[in-house]
Order: C-alpha cells, then structure tokens, then sequence
C-alpha cells in the first residue's frame, strides 16, 4: 500500500475529529516518580522554568549537586495561593522541597512543596501530591522524610 500525504491527513483529521489524537498526547505517566515517597530537600534555586507543559525548579544541595524537579502546569500555578509566577524562584533563593524521587535513582523528581521565606508553594501535580497538612506539621517537627514521620508514630491527617 502506498502512504500519500492525502492518507495520513486523512488519518489525522480522522483521530482529531474522534478525539483520539487529544487523548493520546494529553498527558505522560507519573510511573517514573516514587509516588510513595516523600523527601524533604535544602538548597539553593539554580532555574525555575516556568514553561508549558510542566513547571521545573532545579536545586544546587550542599553537596553542589543539581537536582530536576517536575511541576504542573503554569496556568494552574498563577491561579494558585500563594500565586506563582515566572518570577516566583529566583537563582540563588534558599528554598526547601518536598519531593517524590525518580525511580532509578537520578537527581530529580517531582516537586510537591516549594517552601521560601516561610510561604508554601505548591506546584505539584499527579507526580507528587504530599499532604500539606502533614507536612506542615512534620516539618515543624523536624522530619526529612514521610517514612521518618510515620516510623515516629505520626498519622496522615484525615
């Protein structure tokens, strides 16, 4: 069979028109992130690029490592509170984060909780979705990780 430019359009317009191609490139699987858990990080804002599809904050540790952590999406962020902005991190702002790791063990993950100058941001989306609440409280406490805070006896808000 031979593949004109006429078939695939027509193929295209045929999956739009289904709504099949919107559904197929609407979103990409959260499998590589450690949904399960949950680390706090320090450090200092290396970039925040806030760009379309998802968000990225990337941290220098003290240990001068960078690490890569995934957001949602901006139009969802401007409308959050606290708001965020393409401005909200700026290089060399001390920052703490909640975060769900990568898998494989790579310096990167998906942000949860961007904590600077005592506001909390949360610019997660399905990647990583912490309990505020929780850790609002666990990081008054002292906590680095939601395993250390449930070894300790702490419960998940209902």
């Amino acid at each position: 069979m031979k593949v004109t430019i006429k078939k695939v359009l027509a193929v295209t317009l045929l999956l739009q028109g289904t709504g099949v191609a919107g559904v197929v490139s609407a979103h990409h699987s959260f499998a590589m992130f450690d949904r399960d858990t949950e680390l706090v990080m320090e450090g200092e804002v290396v970039r925040w690029a806030f760009n379309s599809p998802h968000v990225a904050i990337y941290i220098r540790d003290s240990n001068e490592e960078v690490w890569a952590f995934e957001g949602g999406a901006p139009p969802g962020l401007v409308t959050d509170d606290p708001p965020m902005t393409g401005f909200t991190f700026q290089p060399g702002d001390a920052v703490k984060v909640v975060v769900c790791p990568l898998r494989d063990g790579r310096n990167g993950g998906a942000i949860g909780i961007v904590i600077k100058d005592d506001i909390w941001y949360t610019p997660n989306d399905g990647g990583c979705g912490p309990n505020f609440d929780a850790w609002q409280d666990w990081m008054a406490k002292g906590y680095l990780s939601k395993q250390q805070a449930l070894d300790a006896g702490e419960v998940l808000p209902d």
